[in-house]
């Protein structure tokens, strides 16, 4: 069976066997309604270079890449949302895990019954032509805003704002590395659905049958082979997903303004104060959806297990609150 994608469970000793992801991982846990969730990338194996060969001739380029890595997400039949992981002139071959941010999305409580991933692995062609968009977007992202839903909205100027719109806009027709889309489902094994589980999950730049090759990923989450000889065929992406939260609070409510800004497709005010006040706005939202969603699951007549430990983070997060405390209880 030849997949694009194929993953092992969280806890990897020495190496562990890649499944396909129709297959329940041992020690997995599966994402259910009210799940905690983090995806994250961990890094790209890049193994071919798309620079021409001319230019590796007459130019001294050697074999590179202008390298652009981002990953996009649904949730459901929400918007779509984009998040740039690097972005790097003249990258040499190579494992590439020092992004700007290798958070893809973070979720307190899950409530969708699928989750859509793909990421997208270009060489960038006539990067001369992008040069002052890109080194501006690499200032901003370093800075760690990786939303490019943002950046028309901040203080960018003009011409480097429309730069970025077009930019985004043809970035999908650059020469591709790894492009690959995933949609990982809510369900139980022996439904022929890729399980939405905790574990690891490798992206290959093309279908390969992981199984019958011997393949395996090592406890740095690089592929090998079964003798421990790293895998050198193609270049392939490691993504994580688990069952907890990692990311700071200000990067929460940049996912969630990014969301919303997706939603209205530029609707909302422009400038960068607009982004302040959408940070705001969505502060005083979160803290009304903590409480709302807390009222809700303290009125049922029974909980799941899920259901439970987020009802008593709810609470705790809610008596640390000085305002909301003396409103919810």
């Amino acid at each position: 069976m030849r997949l694009y994608w194929w993953g092992t469970g969280e806890r990897v000793e020495d190496r562990s066997p890649l499944r396909s992801p129709v297959e329940r991982f041992d020690g997995s846990k599966l994402i259910e309604e009210a799940s905690d969730i983090t995806v994250y990338i961990n890094g790209v194996m890049v193994l071919e270079s798309h620079d021409k060969q001319f230019l590796r001739n007459f130019l001294d380029r050697g074999e590179t890449n202008d390298l652009f890595i981002s990953t996009t997400y649904q949730m459901g039949t929400e918007p779509t949302i984009d998040v740039v992981h690097y972005l790097k002139e003249r990258a040499e071959l190579g494992w590439y895990g020092d992004f700007f941010s290798p958070v893809v999305l973070s979720e307190e409580d899950f409530k969708s019954d699928h989750l859509t991933l793909r990421v997208k692995v270009y060489d960038l062609d006539s990067y001369d032509q992008y040069r002052a968009t890109l080194n501006a977007l690499t200032s901003v992202f370093s800075a760690g805003s990786v939303f490019p839903e943002l950046l028309p909205y901040l203080a960018l100027g003009e011409k480097i704002s429309k730069a970025i719109l077009h930019f985004a806009n043809i970035v999908d027709s650059h020469d591709k590395i790894i492009d690959s889309r995933i949609r990982f489902t809510v369900a139980e094994e022996k439904t022929g659905q890729k399980i939405l589980q905790t574990g690891h999950f490798v992206c290959f730049a093309e279908r390969v049958d992981a199984e019958s090759e011997g393949l395996y990923l090592d406890e740095n989450l690089r592929v090998v082979h079964e003798d421990g000889k790293e895998f050198d065929s193609m270049s392939y992406a490691v993504y994580s997903i688990t069952d907890r939260v990692y990311t700071d609070y200000r990067r929460t409510i940049d996912q969630k303004i990014a969301k919303l800004l997706s939603e209205l497709r530029g609707k909302g005010n422009s400038g960068e104060a607009g982004i302040h006040f959408l940070r705001e706005t969505m502060n005083g939202y979160t803290k009304y959806k903590k409480a709302k969603r807390y009222l809700e699951l303290r009125a049922k007549d029974s909980l799941s297990e899920n259901e439970r430990k987020l009802m008593e983070r709810l609470e705790r997060e809610l008596r640390e609150d000085e305002v909301l405390k003396n409103i919810v209880f």
